[in-house]
């Protein structure tokens, strides 16, 4: 990642030199046992709410239902976030909504020439968040408290639906993606949306239709291009592609993407056209690839599952998989780190309990870098973030009973970081703050009962925070084929 892009995606990370472990390739061609995972921060205690490692305290800093600055209650179905640099020391939270227009879920409420479609209940809020110093240790462990502070929260975007997972775009902008394709009254979703971040008012709802119509799920910007996944089956709905999206020129005074055309392509193994990815990929092994154009990328098929080819009305996969891109198992999270994407695949991998990809830009290659063959060590992998210190991957959990954030070193093991407690809805929207050392996470909470929620399955916005460094780690950067070229 160049230095301009890290300044603006605020992933400060620290990094020592390089240590004596082996890449994350030469370790990882082992079969991941329980007993085989690594020690991480060490057992997870009940904190509460959260079981954490014994050295880590977290805040409840927003809860649904809690009145906001603007009035309206917050809304639910928390996913999707990302963390900026805000005023006067502050954290800039931008969260996403995951509504579907569904019973029971609290509309995000923009006003009226504002929002892309007033039928539509998702969007997305602001969070400024002031952390202080307390003064006090744990008694337990001798580790600082800190204490958190909302002092503004509003509806920063609104009549969007199903906004799932997005990502980073300079100079400080959110990328927020609609998860779903479908039309009401007369309104095609299943787009991109642009947040400035620095806005002090709710900001209007414009797609970026070139970047395509499909169930989007993140998207992040690495050097001139956007790069994107979607969430689609295998079985039933044909599978995921792997996008990026090049504008085929600079923002205008808006400085808003959605102003500019673009190309829209998918990624293509160069030696197996239409490649399965979710079955016989060799962990380590980098697979070159080539990129495709989808020639049609905003079209009208309101179901996004056609195949009978009619111009205009042909999904973006089955575009791209017709000229040979390759397909993955529900794409989701995705996160850049030293010029390097890692995504997520939910259901990839023979067991359909996960993998972990590295698209490497600089070589033109996808590998994949973790798959699991247990529960017990991951299962469903969803939202996917950095961690600055250590290079170390944590993934969040989108699974039955138990969540789990997960973190995944680059020697190839796996440690767990945090379980939920009282409230089992799905862990989402993990990112750090500025300067790495307050890892914000939601639970995403459950419809009903509103404006609070269901008991116990109401969202939830944690602060986490303790000595992410303190761990034995790999900081050479040295995934799938070594440092970005």
């Amino acid at each position: 990642m160049s230095a301009f892009t890290r300044r603006r995606f605020i992933q400060a990370a620290a990094v020592g030199g390089a240590a004596s472990v082996a890449p994350f390739r030469a370790l990882a061609m082992q079969t991941a046992t329980a007993a085989e995972k690594a020690a991480g921060y060490g057992p997870l205690v009940d904190k509460g709410d959260l079981f954490l490692p014994a050295a880590f305290n977290y805040q409840i800093i927003s809860r649904q239902g809690e009145p906001m600055n603007d009035g309206r209650p917050t809304p639910g179905i928390f996913d999707g976030m990302g963390a900026f640099i805000g005023t006067a020391g502050a954290t800039t939270l931008i969260r996403n909504h995951e509504n579907r227009e569904q019973a029971g879920e609290q509309k995000v409420v923009t006003g009226p020439g504002l929002e892309y479609d007033p039928a539509a209940f998702g969007g997305n809020t602001k969070l400024e968040v002031v952390r202080t110093k307390t003064g006090e240790r744990d008694p337990a462990t001798g580790q600082p408290l800190y204490a958190y502070e909302v002092v503004n929260q509003f509806a920063i975007l609104g009549g969007t639906s199903t906004n799932c997972a997005g990502g980073y775009a300079p100079p400080k902008k959110w990328i927020t993606c609609e998860e779903v394709v479908k039309r009401t009254n007369g309104i095609k979703h299943g787009y991109a949306f642009e947040i400035d971040s620095r806005s002090d008012v709710p900001v209007a709802a414009i797609p970026i239709r070139s970047a395509g119509r499909r169930a989007h799920e993140a998207a992040f910007w690495l050097d001139k291009a956007l790069y994107m996944t979607e969430d689609r089956r295998i079985a039933g709905t044909g599978g995921s592609c792997f996008y990026r999206w090049v504008p085929d020129s600079a923002v205008g005074a808006s400085g808003n993407l959605a102003d500019v055309s673009g190309v829209l392509l998918a990624a293509k193994l160069r030696s197996e056209p239409r490649a399965n990815m979710d079955v016989g990929r060799v962990v380590g092994q980098p697979y070159p690839v080539e990129w495709v154009t989808v020639d049609e990328p905003d079209h009208d098929d309101d179901t996004d599952n056609r195949r009978d080819r009619v111009p205009g009305f042909t999904p973006n996969r089955f575009q791209a998989q017709d000229k040979g891109a390759c397909f993955f198992d529900r794409l989701e999270g995705m996160w850049v780190d030293h010029g390097k994407l890692y995504f997520a695949a939910t259901a990839g991998g023979p067991a359909d309990l996960g993998q972990v990809w590295e698209y490497d830009q600089g070589r033109e290659t996808l590998t994949l870098i973790y798959e699991s063959s247990s529960a017990a060590t991951l299962q469903s992998p969803d939202n996917v973030v950095i961690v600055p210190q250590t290079g170390d991957i944590f993934l969040q959990e989108d699974g039955p009973g138990d969540q789990y954030v997960r973190g995944v070193t680059q020697d190839g093991r796996i440690y767990d970081f945090a379980k939920t407690g009282a409230n089992d809805s799905e862990f989402c929207g993990g990112c750090f703050d500025p300067d790495g050392q307050t890892f914000y996470l939601n639970q995403q909470g459950g419809r009903g009962s509103l404006p609070h929620g269901p008991v116990n399955d109401a969202g939830v916005t944690y602060a986490i925070y303790g000595p992410f460094a303190q761990r034995d780690s790999n900081r050479s950067r040295s995934f799938g084929n070594g440092p970005a070229r």
